[in-house]
Protein backbone atom coordinates (compact mmCIF):
# COMPACT_ATOMS: atom_id res chain seq x y z
CA UNK A 1 0.00 0.00 0.00
CA UNK A 2 2.88 2.23 0.79
CA UNK A 3 3.70 1.82 -2.95
CA UNK A 4 0.52 2.86 -4.51
CA UNK A 5 0.45 6.16 -2.37
CA UNK A 6 -2.29 5.08 0.22
CA UNK A 7 -0.34 6.64 3.50
CA UNK A 8 -0.72 5.68 7.49
CA UNK A 9 -4.05 6.79 8.20
CA UNK A 10 -5.33 5.80 4.92
CA UNK A 11 -3.77 2.11 5.70
CA UNK A 12 -5.40 1.69 9.11
CA UNK A 13 -8.37 2.49 7.96
CA UNK A 14 -9.03 0.16 5.10
CA UNK A 15 -7.25 -3.04 7.09
CA UNK A 16 -8.95 -2.11 10.41
CA UNK A 17 -5.61 -1.81 12.22
CA UNK A 18 -4.39 0.66 14.60
CA UNK A 19 -1.89 3.30 13.33
CA UNK A 20 0.38 2.66 15.69
CA UNK A 21 0.61 -1.22 14.75
CA UNK A 22 1.07 0.51 11.06
CA UNK A 23 3.94 2.83 12.14
CA UNK A 24 5.64 -0.44 14.30
CA UNK A 25 5.08 -3.02 11.05
CA UNK A 26 6.91 -0.41 9.08
CA UNK A 27 9.75 0.17 10.79
CA UNK A 28 10.24 -3.72 11.54
CA UNK A 29 10.25 -4.24 7.75
CA UNK A 30 12.39 -1.29 7.10
CA UNK A 31 14.73 -2.82 9.58
CA UNK A 32 14.91 -6.02 7.47
CA UNK A 33 15.43 -4.61 4.26
CA UNK A 34 19.85 -3.74 4.15
CA UNK A 35 21.22 -1.84 0.69
CA UNK A 36 21.59 -4.50 -2.20
CA UNK A 37 25.06 -5.38 -3.65
CA UNK A 38 25.47 -4.30 -6.93
CA UNK A 39 28.06 -5.67 -9.48
CA UNK A 40 27.58 -3.14 -11.96
CA UNK A 41 30.74 -1.49 -13.22
CA UNK A 42 31.69 1.19 -15.85
CA UNK A 43 28.08 2.69 -15.51
CA UNK A 44 27.02 6.33 -15.58
CA UNK A 45 25.35 7.60 -12.35
CA UNK A 46 23.43 10.64 -11.32
CA UNK A 47 23.81 11.84 -7.82
CA UNK A 48 21.45 14.34 -6.47
CA UNK A 49 19.35 15.79 -3.04
CA UNK A 50 16.25 16.27 -2.23
CA UNK A 51 14.86 18.35 0.43
CA UNK A 52 12.08 16.99 3.24
CA UNK A 53 10.66 18.14 6.49
CA UNK A 54 10.65 15.86 9.50
CA UNK A 55 8.70 16.48 12.57
CA UNK A 56 6.33 18.99 13.47
CA UNK A 57 8.77 22.08 14.06
CA UNK A 58 9.61 21.54 10.36
CA UNK A 59 12.85 20.14 10.42
CA UNK A 60 14.65 20.31 7.14
CA UNK A 61 16.50 17.20 6.17
CA UNK A 62 17.83 15.23 2.96
CA UNK A 63 17.61 12.46 1.25
CA UNK A 64 20.85 12.24 -0.75
CA UNK A 65 20.89 9.44 -2.86
CA UNK A 66 22.70 7.98 -6.22
CA UNK A 67 20.82 6.17 -8.90
CA UNK A 68 22.07 4.02 -12.50
CA UNK A 69 21.28 6.24 -15.62
CA UNK A 70 20.26 2.94 -16.84
CA UNK A 71 18.59 0.28 -15.08
CA UNK A 72 17.07 3.16 -12.74
CA UNK A 73 18.51 1.38 -9.63
CA UNK A 74 18.54 3.15 -6.59
CA UNK A 75 22.65 2.39 -5.28
CA UNK A 76 22.59 4.15 -2.31
CA UNK A 77 20.56 6.42 -0.11
CA UNK A 78 21.26 8.64 3.37
CA UNK A 79 18.77 10.68 5.06
CA UNK A 80 20.14 13.51 6.90
CA UNK A 81 21.37 17.27 6.94
CA UNK A 82 23.55 17.59 3.64
CA UNK A 83 26.85 17.86 4.84
CA UNK A 84 30.36 16.88 2.85
CA UNK A 85 30.27 13.76 4.87
CA UNK A 86 27.21 12.98 4.02
CA UNK A 87 27.54 13.00 0.31
CA UNK A 88 30.88 11.51 0.37
CA UNK A 89 28.96 8.42 1.99
CA UNK A 90 26.89 8.44 -1.29
CA UNK A 91 29.95 9.46 -3.67
CA UNK A 92 32.29 6.65 -1.91
CA UNK A 93 29.47 3.99 -2.76
CA UNK A 94 29.36 4.81 -6.59
CA UNK A 95 33.07 5.04 -6.94
CA UNK A 96 33.80 1.70 -5.31
CA UNK A 97 31.55 0.86 -8.76
CA UNK A 98 34.19 1.60 -11.81
CA UNK A 99 31.51 4.75 -13.28
CA UNK A 100 32.14 5.77 -16.61
CA UNK A 101 30.99 9.05 -15.29
CA UNK A 102 28.71 11.23 -12.52
CA UNK A 103 26.18 13.51 -13.30
CA UNK A 104 25.31 15.91 -10.70
CA UNK A 105 24.11 19.25 -10.16
CA UNK A 106 26.56 22.29 -9.07
CA UNK A 107 26.93 21.88 -5.75
CA UNK A 108 30.74 22.37 -4.68
CA UNK A 109 30.59 19.48 -2.20
CA UNK A 110 30.88 17.40 -5.19
CA UNK A 111 33.82 18.79 -6.62
CA UNK A 112 36.08 17.99 -3.84
CA UNK A 113 35.07 14.35 -3.77
CA UNK A 114 34.76 13.29 -7.75
CA UNK A 115 37.75 12.86 -9.89
CA UNK A 116 37.10 15.30 -12.53
CA UNK A 117 37.49 12.82 -15.34
CA UNK A 118 34.68 11.11 -14.35
CA UNK A 119 32.65 13.84 -12.99
CA UNK A 120 29.81 16.03 -15.58
CA UNK A 121 27.72 18.93 -14.18
CA UNK A 122 25.68 20.01 -16.79
CA UNK A 123 21.64 20.21 -16.34
CA UNK A 124 20.93 18.08 -19.38
CA UNK A 125 22.70 15.05 -17.90
CA UNK A 126 20.65 15.16 -14.51
CA UNK A 127 17.58 14.21 -15.71
CA UNK A 128 16.93 10.72 -15.06
CA UNK A 129 17.13 11.83 -11.09
CA UNK A 130 15.66 14.79 -11.56
CA UNK A 131 12.13 12.76 -12.34
CA UNK A 132 13.25 10.28 -9.91
CA UNK A 133 12.71 13.03 -7.40
CA UNK A 134 9.18 14.06 -9.27
CA UNK A 135 7.73 10.26 -8.90
CA UNK A 136 8.98 10.09 -5.24
CA UNK A 137 7.84 13.28 -4.49
CA UNK A 138 4.39 11.94 -6.43
CA UNK A 139 3.89 8.74 -4.59
CA UNK A 140 5.31 9.15 -1.45
CA UNK A 141 3.34 12.29 0.26
CA UNK A 142 5.63 12.49 3.17
CA UNK A 143 8.21 14.07 1.07
CA UNK A 144 6.21 16.83 -0.85
CA UNK A 145 6.52 20.05 -0.44
CA UNK A 146 3.76 22.54 1.39
CA UNK A 147 1.53 19.50 2.69
CA UNK A 148 0.48 18.25 5.98
CA UNK A 149 1.74 14.97 5.08
CA UNK A 150 5.19 14.68 6.77
CA UNK A 151 7.50 11.84 8.57
CA UNK A 152 7.96 12.67 12.31
CA UNK A 153 11.35 11.09 12.66
CA UNK A 154 13.99 10.05 10.68
CA UNK A 155 14.07 6.63 11.43
CA UNK A 156 10.58 6.44 9.91
CA UNK A 157 11.30 8.33 6.45
CA UNK A 158 14.16 6.07 6.36
CA UNK A 159 12.26 3.24 7.02
CA UNK A 160 9.38 4.32 3.97
CA UNK A 161 12.76 4.81 1.86
CA UNK A 162 13.66 1.48 2.32
CA UNK A 163 10.06 -0.64 1.94
CA UNK A 164 9.71 2.04 -1.56
CA UNK A 165 12.88 2.08 -3.16
CA UNK A 166 14.00 -1.69 -1.84
CA UNK A 167 10.93 -3.47 -0.67
CA UNK A 168 11.37 -6.40 -3.06
CA UNK A 169 13.69 -8.15 -0.85
CA UNK A 170 11.29 -8.96 1.57
CA UNK A 171 10.04 -12.47 1.63
CA UNK A 172 6.35 -12.93 2.65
Amino acid sequence: MLRESVGVTATSRLLSISKTTIIKRIKQMGCLITKPLFNEHHQYYELDEMRVVVGYKLNEAWITYAINRYTKKIINFIVGRRTKRNISVITKSVLQLYPKMIFTDRLKTYKSLIPKTQHDTRKKNTTVIERHNLTLRTHLKRLSRRTICFSKTFEMLEATLKLYLWGYQLKF
